[in-house]
């Protein structure tokens, strides 16, 4: 009873309980050797640090029961997702091996351990893993995984046409809508937009929560004519609702689903990337940071998470917090990302007073931009810039505030409509309203 109250009381943030229950434990004993090591390290480092976590807990919850049931290979590859949640990649990669022997191919093991080396970046166990599951028999969610991941490592995909039957019931287009999809997405790569939408409005009538998510993404950027005739249910996908509710500016409900996203997909980059810009441009960059400091810990060098909690901690004015990170950021070339980080970085100059300096890197970014014929991010560019300006005063701040407005005006794209309502608010010497 010890070890659950100890564990309950870091998953509720009770950590006199949990230092309580860790005492209780040390002076009594009795229990298994991963609770002992537990109690020991809530009494040597504490809980209220956050160096002990629910997800501590679960780990070791997870390890009493593999040391059990040694041939679980459900329970492996969930220690598996729990140990890249602390960015332990090394024991991850372990565990989900293990299941991996254990189920060969299980279409839930495969999948997940596939995932994982993916988020790793190591292709080749990837397309291995993968590979010698479909080779076994055919199932189309294991056979989309394995054209998914041949795209992303550069390898020849199989003739897809010919693995989908002509007449599919409406529950078997759930099962072959990746499959669908990938067949679409080939299509749309190649240029036959024709052939890209029959197999996509298929995919799409009885679409899986990965479909969902993609479809979102294509009619966003690649296919925004299909948006009308697509009936999908966004919200059975954290992701998909994400930008969803971000498209149509209900910022609550977005920085909502984006924490959403975060629990679904805690190993993953994106969700923190995403959450922290949409909360900086609600005008929420204290939410901003809190959900970057997340992401870092799983993720701790990924440089724009590093990027997003510079940005936001000098949108609170916290340039002391922001200069602990600022040289993390910079950048190594002319990507988008290079040039968002050199954007942060004069963010950073003016407010900390080196306002020439801070300009030449917003005026280089903003030149780089047009150049690359990147118009919603020059103009996201200029009225940050002007936003900066604003913030520290300077004499040419209204000026250079009312010029960055008229040439950004007939941009509708949600940021520069959310940045353009953050100077506006500024100009007026208010803050924007909360939620959007």
């Amino acid at each position: 009873m010890a070890c659950r109250l100890m564990g309950a009381g870091i998953i509720i943030g009770n950590s006199q309980l949990s230092c309580d229950m860790a005492r209780y434990i040390k002076e009594n004993g009795g229990v298994d050797v991963l609770s002992a090591k537990l109690a020991d390290r809530i009494l040597t480092v504490g809980v209220e640090n956050g160096q002990v976590t629910g997800t501590d807990v679960h780990i070791a919850n997870i390890r009493k029961w593999t040391s059990r049931y040694h041939n679980d290979a459900i329970a492996w590859i969930e220690l598996a997702r729990a140990y890249t949640i602390k960015g332990l990649k090394t024991k991850a990669k372990r565990a989900a091996l293990v299941a991996l022997q254990l189920a060969p191919h299980d279409r839930f093991i495969v999948r997940s351990a596939v995932r994982f080396f993916l988020h790793i970046g190591d292709y080749e166990s990837a397309w291995y893993y993968i590979n010698r599951a479909s080779k076994s028999h055919f199932d189309p969610w294991i056979k989309a995984t394995e054209i998914n991941v041949a795209n992303i490592s550069m390898r020849s995909t199989p003739a897809i046409k010919k693995l989908i039957p002509n007449a599919l019931s409406h529950e078997q287009l759930f099962h072959f809508s990746e499959l669908l999809e990938s067949y679409g997405n080939l299509e749309l790569e190649s240029g036959n937009d024709h052939k890209a939408r029959k197999q996509l409005k298929l995919a799409w009538q009885n679409p899986s929560e990965s479909v969902i998510t993609h479809a979102e993404w294509i009619i966003r950027n690649k296919l925004p004519g299909l948006k009308e005739s697509a009936d999908l249910e966004y919200s059975r996908s954290p992701e998909a609702y994400t930008w969803q509710n971000y498209n149509e500016l209900k910022l609550d409900e977005a920085i909502e689903a984006a924490q959403e996203w975060e629990l679904e997909e805690p190993y993953s980059k994106y969700p923190f990337i995403v959450g922290t810009c949409i909360a900086c441009n609600a005008d929420k960059p204290e939410i901003g940071v809190d959900i970057a400091e997340r992401g870092l810990t799983i993720d701790p060098n990924n440089k724009i998470i590093l990027n997003n909690l510079c940005y936001a901690l000098l949108r609170i004015g916290d340039v002391e917090s922001a200069s602990k990170h600022i040289k993390k950021i910079y950048p190594e070339g002319e990507t988008e990302a290079d040039l968002i980080a050199l954007a942060t970085i004069g963010l950073y100059e003016i407010k900390s007073k080196n306002v020439t300096k801070g300009r030449e890197s917003y005026t280089e970014v903003i030149r780089k931009f047009r150049q690359q014929g990147k118009t919603d991010l020059q103009a996201a560019a200029i009225l940050n810039l002007a936003i900066a300006e604003i913030d520290v005063c300077t004499s040419e701040a209204k000026a250079i505030a009312l010029q960055a407005l008229s040439v950004t005006e007939n941009i509708n794209t949600p940021t520069v409509l959310l940045v353009r309502r953050i100077l506006q608010s500024k100009l007026l010497g208010k803050r924007t309203t909360k939620g959007g």
